[in-house]
């Protein structure tokens, strides 16, 4: 879908580069259709799993006792259980909750949207408000926040807010949602300072949760926390023969954690508790246009913590890249350790943010100094030039106590 907009709206724009492109108009329908192939493509596929030696069952999975589940009338039993089955959208109790649709819908609605109100300011909500706007959707997005993006710095994601709010997409902070009324062929939104938003399409994106529930678990007795169930390092929940992984875990939401901690639980449930899962250093990219990037401490976490630090920020217009591509401009802000030059962790708004948030990863990882990082040649013209040369300036400004 994001990736659907960005064509779009260049599309739109491709006189700038000097093609002439009259008459730009969405082929929805071929929308979906592309977005259903994807998802196609990426199921695991189950003769690969049966030829390593998986018995492989299709179907919704529910539990009958600890130790056995039920998928479509067939009945699996297992010495040990690990359970990865993903989370659920989050709909908040309000009058007229029946009248909105949740981020799963939005993905594959048999109409184009012509208006559409987003509640959450998180990274579905804005990833969405993005994509539907570039596709070209009037767009409003509905937080209880100050501000969007509530895991990064304010000036970080208050940039990205600017950016989206220059495309057209409006912004509607620190207020709450009081119900949803139906209007004839459209819902509107009141909140609770008076105001109201009407769209044809409302959506709540509050985030995702997993419960017990979902499997028909809640009898066995699974601890939940977060937004999950508990576990320890080990990814061992409340019932000791049961592990879980990915959303299940209720750590950290995120396809590579989801990835990472499968591993580790079905190396745990088979060998016994050998391998803590180490998430200290997990890079986050939301993908709107441009994109958002998030890994190790923001500056607020190092000043709550009482942490040491230097900051850098940093305006990323005129990368190489970005000028000859027509995608410039961005935001960066590093955290360093004040003695060692060492990074602490970044923060950017950035058209190639996903990509860029990588140096930095293996930058904590590895302990590099700022100028280490800075000595590598850079590609040009890149936007990874731009990143390099941040990390060797000397433009850093001590935390505030």
């Amino acid at each position: 879908m994001v990736k659907a907009g960005r064509v779009h709206s260049l599309s739109r724009r491709a006189a700038q580069y000097g093609t002439v492109a009259d008459n730009v108009r969405l082929d929805w329908p071929a929308v979906l259709r592309r977005q259903h192939e994807i998802v196609t493509t990426f199921q695991p596929p189950v003769a690969g799993l049966e030829k390593l030696g998986a018995s492989v069952a299709l179907g919704r999975a529910s539990f009958l006792d600890p130790h056995t589940v039920e998928v479509d009338g067939v009945r699996l039993a297992g010495e040990k259980i690990v359970i990865a089955a993903g989370a659920g959208p989050v709909i908040p109790d309000m009058p007229g909750r029946e009248l909105a649709i949740t981020s799963d819908d939005l993905l594959f609605l048999p109409d184009f949207p012509r208006s559409l109100t987003m509640i959450g300011g998180g990274a579905i909500g804005v990833e969405m408000a993005s994509a539907f706007r570039d596709l070209g959707t009037d767009v409003t997005v509905i937080a209880r926040d100050g501000e969007i993006l509530p895991g990064f710095d304010p000036d970080v994601a208050g940039y990205l807010r600017q950016v989206l709010e220059a495309k057209g997409v409006a912004f509607r902070l620190n207020v709450q949602v009081e119900r949803l009324d139906a209007r004839p062929g459209a819902t509107t939104v009141r909140l609770n300072d008076g105001s109201q938003v009407t769209s044809a399409v409302v959506c709540v994106a509050a985030g995702r949760r997993f419960h017990p529930r979902m499997l028909g678990a809640e009898r066995l007795g699974l601890e939940t926390a977060g937004l999950g169930l508990r576990v320890t390092p080990y990814l061992r929940s409340s019932i000791s023969h049961i592990y879980a992984a990915g959303d299940a875990a209720g750590r950290r939401q995120l396809t590579p954690v989801a990835a990472y901690e499968g591993r580790i639980a079905a190396l745990n449930a088979l060998q016994g508790d050998t391998v803590r899962a180490d998430e200290t250093v997990v890079p986050q990219v939301i993908f709107a246009t441009p994109e958002a990037a998030s890994v190790g401490l923001t500056h607020g976490e190092a000043e709550a913590r009482g942490i040491p630090c230097a900051v850098a920020r940093h305006d990323m217009r005129g990368a190489s890249n970005g000028v000859a591509s027509g995608e410039n401009g961005g935001y960066l802000k590093l955290v360093f350790d004040p003695v060692t030059q060492r990074l602490l962790g970044a923060q950017m708004i950035c058209y190639a943010a996903a990509e860029l948030i990588q140096f930095c990863v293996l930058a904590i990882r590895a302990g590099t100094s700022a100028d280490a990082v800075a000595a590598q040649l850079s590609v040009h013209p890149s936007h990874g030039e731009r990143l390099l040369k941040i990390f060797g300036a000397d433009l850093r400004e001590p935390c505030e106590p």
